[in-house]
């Protein structure tokens, strides 16, 4: 099982159609159901949802990857693995018009050795 199977089997949410099977997942979720993603995000990443306000830099890239699903903003969170050509990812980006709400966006990603 991948972490987008897990995800899946996991929480409930609402799964926007631009998702591709276990390649990319787009999803809605409940900010009351974070406490079922933390096990996933440890398990798949080594941490988990924590209080956001440290701004990272990310290895040139792994920043393509981040800007091309939508980049990267304050009080969101971006989680990820490298092994090899592959990274796995999964990024939080709680909503500011509805505190309750969180979009999920995870995924495997190869890395074109042409951009290194």
């Amino acid at each position: 099982m991948n972490l987008i199977e897990e995800i899946k089997s996991t929480l409930r949410m609402e799964i926007r159609p631009n998702s591709q099977g276990l390649d990319y997942l787009e999803a809605v979720f409940q900010k009351s159901d974070l406490g079922l993603l933390n096990p996933l995000l440890r398990k798949y990443f080594g941490t988990e949802v924590e209080t956001p306000g440290k701004e990272i830099t990310l290895p040139p890239i792994i920043q393509k990857l981040a800007d091309s699903i939508g980049g990267l903003w304050p009080g969101q969170f971006f989680f990820y693995k490298q092994e090899d050509e592959w990274v796995t990812y999964a990024t939080l980006w709680p909503w500011e018009s509805n505190p309750e709400k969180i979009t999920l966006k995870s995924g495997v990603w190869k890395i074109d050795p042409t951009t290194l």
